[in-house]
């Protein structure tokens, strides 16, 4: 019973059909050499391994039942144990692993959480000595990785880190590194190929979580884009290009971080009133709710219901001119607020005059109206160049490397 079989079956059209034939009941008397464990009995020799994760707003009964524990002790000694009721009950997603007898008998127990945002592990072991349970909480530490995933985009660019098994996580930071450069819905190309080095922590053979993004490379059509993140000595770290200039922009690509252009700056047929009529500002499609990000920072100058733009945000950046935002379902901010570039002022909706969700998005120079796609062509705001910095070359000349080693990987692939 506890051993371990391997079959493997192979099929020839020179053979009969063997399922035609007649079927037989073949009854063996079991040799014996082989001894099976008497089950029915305490046998310290013979434990059960099981691994459960919590739930949330479990009891700690439940929980131990779906774990095949019924020990009175061991459901005891976890119910007065602080440090053990807390791990084991309310949250959930927490991996719990038992050792315990065929008759319910705790052996040992541990409770692994993790804390992806501060990177931390705890992990409570609970172990019985001499009938008596102790418990002890270790904070290892998990091993760091560093991963190289490449990808193609078929459809969507989400769609084709689900596919590569990219984490939502490095896929958030990699729209982060291109903000400026990219709209990550109208600019990439079908065929666009992504080059992603980022880190993973594991521990016990299993990734637990990801940490920074650290390199990526676009190769979109003829452009290819790189950025690298660089942490100099007393700074918070920012993405750089492999020249070392400063990835972040005056102006972010897209108020949106993930959307659809529905309608472009220019002349159109108006969706409500009909008529051809100028259009002068850019909607973009997105479902109820989804955050809007002021593409600079700047002071709001209006915030509220205008017309047929129903709920309206209009921010006035250093360089003088404007950013304006409509058909908000909610506005986070108020007329005054200073904002950041990329802080969410609001969420998409279907105020004013509007068919349905969707965010109509003006970009004003002098308070006139110009294409909103003007934007992506402002400067870089940090004038610090990371070349010079100590560790940069070395840290450009690594990622160099592994974008040549993802290259040569998806050609190798493709062929």
């Amino acid at each position: 019973m506890l051993g371990t079989g391997v079959m493997a079956f192979g099929v020839s059209p020179a053979l009969p059909d063997v399922t035609q034939g007649p079927i037989r009941q073949v009854v063996e008397p079991l040799g014996s050499s082989l001894a099976l464990p008497d089950l029915t009995e305490e046998n310290p020799d013979f434990s059960i391994h099981q691994s459960q994760l919590t739930r949330r707003d479990e009891t700690l009964q439940t929980l131990l039942k779906r774990l095949g524990v019924e020990d009175r002790d061991a459901q005891s000694f976890l119910a007065r144990d602080a440090t053990s009721r807390s791990l084991l009950t309310g949250a959930s997603g927490n991996l719990v692993s038992v050792t315990r007898t065929p008759q319910g008998r705790l052996k040992s127990l541990s409770v692994r959480s993790v804390d992806a945002s501060s990177q931390r592990v705890n992990r409570l072991v609970v172990e019985a000595r001499d009938g008596v349970y102790a418990s002890r909480l270790e904070q290892p530490t998990p091993r760091r990785l560093v991963k190289l995933a490449s990808l193609s985009i078929r459809s969507s660019f989400y769609a084709g880190t689900d596919q590569a098994g990219v984490p939502d996580a490095v896929a958030a930071q990699t729209i982060e590194a291109f903000s400026g450069d990219l709209d990550f819905q109208r600019s990439l190309q079908r065929g666009a190929r992504f080059s992603l080095i980022y880190e993973a922590f594991e521990l016990d053979g299993e990734i637990l979580f990801t940490g920074q993004l650290l390199g990526a490379e676009i190769q979109n059509g003829q452009q290819t884009h790189q950025a690298i993140w660089f942490q100099a000595p007393g700074t918070a770290g920012e993405f750089v290009s492999l020249d070392g200039s400063s990835q972040q922009r005056t102006y972010l690509a897209s108020p949106l971080a993930f959307s659809r252009v529905t309608s472009s700056y220019g002349p159109r047929i108006h969706p409500v009133y009909g008529g051809q009529k100028a259009h002068k500002g850019t909607d973009y499609g997105a479902p109820a709710g989804t955050p809007i990000r002021t593409v600079a920072e700047g002071v709001v100058s209006f915030a509220g219901r205008q017309g047929g733009y129903g709920n309206y945000v209009v921010v006035r950046h250093p360089d003088k001119n404007s950013t304006a935002y409509a058909h908000m379902e909610r506005i986070s901010v108020k007329a005054g607020q200073r904002v950041q570039q990329g802080q969410t002022i609001g969420a998409v909706g279907s105020t004013g005059t509007a068919t349905g969700p969707n965010l109509h998005f003006e970009y004003l120079v002098k308070g006139v109206r110009t294409n909103p796609s003007q934007i992506t062509s402002k400067t870089s705001n940090s004038t610090t160049a990371a070349f010079s910095q100590p560790g940069f070359q070395q840290t450009a000349k690594f990622m160099r490397e592994q974008f040549e080693l993802a290259t040569s990987v998806a050609l190798a692939s493709a062929q």
